[in-house]
């Protein structure tokens, strides 16, 4: 990192900008990789939630007919 004193500007050299690169590759393919695993939880769930609801249909189907 180098300042030049007469306008104070900072400029990063290539090894400065390489770790902050690294690093906010590295948080992006967390938060991607979490937000792909709580997509994959949901469906799921979903499909979960509507297996055990054709299952509930078709119990009370049953018992509905073993009522009449």
């Amino acid at each position: 990192m180098t300042i030049e004193n007469s306008n104070v500007v900072v400029r990063l050299s290539v090894k400065d900008w390489v770790p902050i690169i690294g690093i906010t590759l590295t948080v992006l393919t967390i938060i991607v990789g979490s937000f792909i695993h709580h997509d994959r939880l949901l469906t799921q769930l979903v499909a979960q939630q509507e297996s055990t609801a054709k299952r509930l249909d078709k119990i009370e189907d049953k018992l509905e007919a073993s009522r009449n």
